[in-house]
């Protein structure tokens, strides 16, 4: 089985007892999400991974009635999967300025999806800190921006407490990129994680139009 269906059906096999704890089948699974080789070849993303993990975690189904208790060794091997899997993702070379917004409720469930704001963007930042050799990683909120301390040798839930604990504030997504240009910094990709809308006077479509043509990057 693909390893893309078994993270998918995860929580299936668990409730019909197919995956019983501590049989030999739990022990072949955790040994195939988390062969290295496995994952870049199903070209896995560490974020699918993620949302394999929480949602096994969670121990119910997103909209049916199916329940299952989870087994501690799955999700001991999908926490270690996800560590596993950033290795496989290649790094671009170009300059990244990663923008987190704390401005409102980081623990609130993104749309459409079981995962938190907060999840969604540690996992991101994680995944680019430790990939990208030119990558700064900042919080903004309220009409500040500020660097966030997240290096590549922190663990997921280090990264979300990082982000946690900056306070929050108002929504002005061009702030960033005013950020990047006021303090002369080159930057290649913006990718700015928000669950708000932005309440700024200013557009971020042309905040970031401006800096293009100034920066000629």
């Amino acid at each position: 089985m693909p390893v893309a269906v078994l993270l998918k059906h995860l929580g299936n096999l668990t409730a019909n007892k197919v995956l019983a704890a501590g049989s030999a089948d739990v022990t072949a699974v955790c040994e195939r999400i988390q062969d290295e080789t496995a994952l870049k070849k199903a070209k896995t993303h560490p974020f699918n991974i993620l949302v394999a993990s929480e949602n096994y975690k969670r121990g119910h189904g997103n909209r049916s009635k199916l329940k299952w208790d989870p087994d501690r060794e799955l999700v001991q091997a999908l926490d270690c999967a996800f560590s596993r899997s950033i290795s496989t993702v290649e790094p671009t070379g170009k300059r990244f300025l990663v923008a987190v917004d704390v401005s409102s409720s980081l623990s609130s469930v993104t749309h459409g999806s079981s995962i938190s704001s907060v999840a969604v963007a540690a996992a991101m930042c994680l995944v680019i800190a430790q990939t990208e050799p030119d990558a700064q990683i900042v919080v903004f909120s309220e009409g500040s921006v500020r660097p966030c301390a997240v290096s590549s040798d922190m663990t997921f839930m280090q990264v979300a407490a990082q982000l946690i604990q900056t306070p929050g504030g108002s929504t002005d997504c061009a702030l960033p990129i005013t950020w990047a240009s006021e303090n002369d910094k080159t930057v290649d990709v913006f990718i700015i994680f928000t669950n708000n809308q932005t309440f700024g006077r200013e557009n971020p479509a042309d905040t970031l139009k401006t800096y293009r043509q100034v920066s000629a990057t």
